[in-house]
């Protein structure tokens, strides 16, 4: 498969499922209705999943069919909103008052389900398997430690984890990588 081509294919597509995310914030361990819709779109595309983990969030997997046990990779975007209003002169602004996706969680989203859409599609051509998780509550308790007490991690287990984030300080494009940790916690200042 050529996944630069597909993703331009795809990509319009991608574009509608992100605005339709960004109509519809909700608040950490309240994401149903984007919870509903991913499980919509991951049936549609024949992805397995475990629903609920931690509340609301998603683990879903893909195994790849090639000969070899390969790595378990899992990939995490976070799902929740920030409790703001959006300026109403966007045309896909937020249709829940008081939320929006100040923070590309929406984006981060589209982002995971087209990288499973592709997995699933050229499964075929690679090992190993890789793991979604969409993840709630990033924005303030912390949905990432329920979802790994609830065994996310494991069966199988995995052996690396990605996690994604747009950033205002890069260019479309443009990737920052680090290894180790990195925008470990949100804390208070007073």
């Amino acid at each position: 498969m050529d996944i630069k081509q597909r993703i331009e294919e795809i990509y319009p597509e991608l574009v509608e499922i992100r605005r339709d995310f960004h109509r519809h914030p909700e608040p950490g361990f309240e994401e149903k209705w984007t919870s509903a819709r991913i499980r919509e779109l991951l049936d549609g595309w024949g992805i397995s999943y475990e629903y609920p983990v931690a509340g609301t969030g998603i683990a879903a997997m893909i195994q790849g069919s090639r000969p070899g046990r390969g790595n378990t990779v899992a990939l995490r975007a976070d799902m929740d909103a920030l409790p703001l209003t959006e300026n109403p002169a966007c045309p896909y602004g937020s249709m829940n008052p008081g939320f929006m996706h100040a923070c590309g969680h929406d984006a981060h989203v589209s982002i995971a389900l087209g990288a499973a859409r592709i997995l699933r599609e050229c499964k075929a051509e690679w090992s190993g398997c890789v793991k979604f998780f969409f993840q709630p509550a990033e924005e303030t308790t912390g949905g990432a430690l329920p979802m790994v007490k609830a065994g996310c991690m494991e069966e199988p287990h995995v052996d690396y984890v990605i996690g994604l984030h747009v950033m205002p300080t890069h260019e479309s494009g443009e990737i920052e990588i680090r290894y180790g940790d990195l925008n470990a916690s949100s804390d208070h200042i007073h």
